[in-house]
């Protein structure tokens, strides 16, 4: 839609820009891990140029630490087990490429085996200390025939033979092979002294026949990084701009919730341009449109109300007052002929201004505006109902059950405001003797029951107050029903039910 072209960029452009991250932070970090894990197989080497690759790689690096250690006397025994600990497996190295300070290149490793011999034969230390037949015998004389094809290289580096056919014997070709090494005294005066012996078993080296399992194992590690890397990139852009998005629904919320509660002193500034901002515009313009109509409103519910309240001083009030003008008159006409006959007419007006006075009390009350916070409703409408009785002299009955602790303030409002419209219709037009209020506190809901034995009215002939409009308004803007039953001669009965969470 056209409408949402613009966020629909937006939010496109922020996956764009996640994937590309990611895809190029994953790339940089597979590239070194994989060119590092590209297997060479071995057996492109013969065993010479294998033994010889490892010696230039792997003795370059350790050999003038073991000569230094094998030259003390005595030999530091723990410094170099701890030096055999974590053994290098790598058989050989090519470099391919550098990008900067990051240097790709392929390897070939092997599972190894390694042990320290002084030049008599004791075994020094291993890389194996685990081992039960070659950890038990550290610190004494070893005999190279325990462990298959090592005497000959072993006493070839014995007596300092370098000669790469001499220090190693293949037991399964292009799989295992067991070397031994000779290590020379670091002096130049004693450069020919051997100071110690290293012995490397080969326990299995890669072939080609592995390239399936290596190909799966470095897959599945790159599957692991790439969805690793790719949920972090996202989830740091996805945090970035769903916080902007996150703030500016806040906005919306909470300037709704404020227009919810009838006040609109605030609007929702949001200039951003794009889709949420025209629906946030959006919105202003239909609280202004809505406080507009709530203003209309509350004028209309005004003029109505006036309307109610001349309508009946006119027809209850005006008209007494007008009667008892009528007999005033006629007293003061015939006072001096009749006295007698004055009073009567003096006592009849006394009675009609004594009806003006309760009906005007009776509007007042109705008028008069009702606190409902903090106090017990059952009591407040109790007390309005006992009080309207003794004004009114029709008896009353009220009847409460449950509680209303959890009954909202505009509900208490609203319950009240039609128990009121429905108790001055009782006293104005039934006639009754007799009337009962009920209030029912349920689960969900709260029954509001009226009703009166006067004498009713037809239910389905048209009817020109605003009384029972007025009280089904009020019910129905809370979400709840109204309805009324009467027939003539038999009463009236008035339901009102409100849910209590409204």
């Amino acid at each position: 839609m056209e409408i949402f072209r613009q966020l629909r960029w937006k939010l496109t452009l922020s996956y764009t820009l996640v994937t590309v991250g990611a895809l190029l932070v994953i790339t940089l970090i597979l590239g070194g891990i994989a060119f590092t894990q590209i297997f060479v197989p071995v057996q492109y080497f013969t065993p010479d140029q294998m033994i010889d690759a490892w010696m230039n790689s792997r003795m370059s690096s350790t050999y003038p630490m073991w000569v230094q250690l094998l030259s003390q006397s005595p030999v530091d025994t723990e410094l170099l087990n701890v030096y055999l600990k974590d053994p290098e497996s790598n058989i050989n190295k090519v470099p391919l490429f550098r990008i900067g300070a990051l240097d790709f290149s392929v390897t070939a490793k092997a599972s190894i085996r390694i042990l320290i011999f002084s030049p008599d034969g004791i075994l020094l230390g291993t890389s194996v200390p685990d081992d039960p037949l070659i950890g038990s015998a550290i610190g004494r004389l070893f005999d190279p025939r325990q462990v298959p094809g090592l005497e000959v290289p072993f006493r070839a580096a014995q007596a300092g033979d370098t000669t790469p056919k001499h220090l190693y014997t293949e037991l399964v070709p292009n799989q295992k092979i067991v070397f031994a090494a000779p290590v020379f005294n670091r002096a130049k005066r004693y450069e020919d002294q051997v100071v110690g012996v290293v012995v490397i078993i080969f326990d299995a080296i890669p072939t080609e026949e592995d390239i399936p399992a290596y190909t799966l194992s470095l897959a599945i590690w790159s599957l692991f990084f790439f969805l690793l890397g790719n949920g972090l990139m996202g989830a740091l852009f996805g945090s970035y701009f769903a916080h902007g998005l996150a703030t500016r629904f806040s906005r919306l919320s909470s300037t709704t919730d404020l227009w919810s509660e009838g006040d609109f002193s605030r609007y929702i500034d949001d200039n951003t341009g794009d889709e949420i901002s025209q629906f946030a515009q959006r919105l202003n313009k239909m609280a202004r449109q809505l406080q507009s109509l709530l203003r209309r409103r509350q004028d209309m519910a005004v003029s109505e109300e006036r309307n109610r309240l001349a309508r009946d001083l006119h027809d209850s009030a005006k008209q007494q007052a007008l009667a008892a003008s009528f007999e005033l008159g006629t007293a003061l006409t015939i006072y001096e002929r009749d006295p007698q006959e004055a009073k009567k007419h003096l006592t009849e007006a006394d009675t009609l201004v004594d009806s003006v006075r309760r009906e005007l009390t009776n509007l007042v009350d109705e008028l008069r505006p009702q606190s409902m916070d903090g106090e017990d409703f059952s009591e407040t409408l109790k007390g309005y109902g006992l009080e309207w009785s003794r004004r009114s002299g029709i008896k009353m009955n009220v009847h409460m059950e449950g509680s209303d602790d959890v009954l909202l303030p505009v509900t208490r409002e609203t319950l009240f405001r039609i128990a009121q419209e429905a108790l001055a219709n009782i006293a104005r037009h039934s006639a009754a003797s007799q009337a009962d209020i009920s209030i029912d506190y349920g689960k969900d809901s709260v029954t509001l029951v009226i009703k009166d034995d006067g004498r009713g009215f037809n239910t389905s002939a048209p009817h020109s107050g605003l009384g029972l409009h007025s009280m089904q308004e009020r019910a129905e803007s809370l979400g709840g029903s109204f309805s009324v039953a009467s027939e003539p001669g038999r009463g009236t009965r008035i339901v009102v039910a409100l849910p209590r969470s409204s």
